[in-house]
């Protein structure tokens, strides 16, 4: 849950999260790490679907306790193209739960995968994707490593269904998801990932391919270095790919939905 706001906030508008975090320093006289940061919109590049949009956050001191917002710097170059569905994420807890919610159980041992729960997420997809009118698309779902993946492929369509930024596609994976949930109520369900024509593969391999830039900088002498915010699923690819350095760590900072992921050298064990 994000803190309560303890004084007033700023409005903050900039080409890039470094430059909208040294306005706020600036205006608000304080040093990055005083900061507590609200993303509003986390902007996009102009090689994005929609083209150049500016980082907009709301920005207050922040509380002594807390940890810190804005510490370390996020280069502009480590921005990622998939902004996920959630900008109008809200915490579950200030709406209304029916008895039988709260979190979810953990992702289903992958081992435990069967036939027909690959077939049953399959058929999911495929009854989605010709209710959207999305006619010839094929739909292809296999049990893999993590859980079970579908690919999907709609020819001539295929951007429709990623959408800006891959929103479109996040949203029809986490609508998946809830159906699925659904359909095995009280049961841990699958790790879920949908894909679009190799969209999702592509965003997944620069992300590591980030992560991987960020432990050179490290390793090179940088004290730290720093993604821009990130939702989860994002940032749970970074952290996988530093996992498996033993020299390098990673530590997730920031309030709210987006959040970013600072990678320094690991901590020598004793």
């Amino acid at each position: 849950m994000d803190q309560p706001m303890t004084e007033e906030s700023i409005d903050i508008e900039a080409a890039s999260y470094p430059e909208a975090i040294a306005e706020a320093c600036s205006r608000l006289n304080l040093s990055p790490g005083d900061l507590a940061i609200d993303i509003v919109d986390p902007g996009s590049s102009e090689s994005s679907r929609l083209g150049y949009r500016p980082v907009k956050l709301k920005v207050r001191r922040r509380d002594p306790q807390a940890a810190p917002d804005g510490a370390g710097r996020a280069p502009a170059r480590h921005r990622t193209a998939d902004s996920d569905y959630a900008r109008g994420h809200r915490d579950a807890s200030h709406r209304a739960r029916p008895r039988d919610s709260g979190p979810p159980p953990p992702p289903l041992d992958p081992a435990l995968v069967t036939p027909e729960m690959v077939t049953m997420v399959g058929d999911l997809v495929g009854g989605l994707v010709e209710a959207m009118q999305f006619t010839g698309a094929t739909v292809e779902a296999s049990k893999s490593s993590h859980g079970i993946r579908v690919g999907v492929n709609a020819g001539e369509f295929d951007d429709y269904l990623v959408g800006p930024d891959g929103e479109t596609l996040a949203a029809l994976q986490h609508l998946l998801t809830r159906m699925v949930r659904s359909k095995m109520r009280g049961s841990p369900v699958p790790r879920l990932e949908v894909d679009v024509a190799g969209y999702r593969d592509r965003q997944i391999e620069a992300l590591r391919q980030m992560a991987r830039d960020l432990m050179e900088e490290v390793l090179g002498g940088a004290p730290e270095a720093t993604t821009d915010p990130l939702p989860a699923s994002e940032r749970r690819i970074v952290h996988l790919e530093v996992a498996e350095s033993s020299e390098c760590e990673t530590v997730t900072v920031g309030d709210g939905f987006y959040k970013r992921v600072i990678i320094r050298r690991a901590t020598p064990k004793e």
